[in-house]
């Protein structure tokens, strides 16, 4: 088992992925694969509730996503972002231009 998958966990149901622990440099690629891997028509939900920590190489991994649901004719909505992740949204600018979502 690699430290990156003991550090963070990525389920996916359908066009949903639940990621839970820390998005850094070393597990990035974890939810990078999960998302590239979405196919469909409809939104893509990324479901970060339980993301404890989350660095710029993981923001990077979102806006990726998120450029590529847009020329794929889809969104990629946030759903319940934890504190950590909210902070980096709205630090680097980004909280106004991605779909933040709350549904609960």
């Amino acid at each position: 088992m690699s430290d990156s998958t003991a550090r963070l966990n990525v389920t996916r149901d359908g066009d949903r992925v639940v990621v839970s622990g820390d998005i850094d440099a070393h597990t990035c690629p974890d939810l990078s694969s999960a998302l590239e891997q979405l196919s469909g028509t409809g939104d893509v939900r990324l479901d970060v509730a339980d993301v404890g920590f989350i660095d710029s190489s993981g923001l990077r991994v979102i806006i990726g996503a998120h450029q590529q649901a847009e020329t794929d004719g889809r969104k990629l909505l946030i759903e319940r972002p934890s504190k950590s992740v909210t902070r980096i949204l709205e630090i680097s600018g980004l909280s106004d231009h991605l779909n933040v979502v709350d549904p609960g």
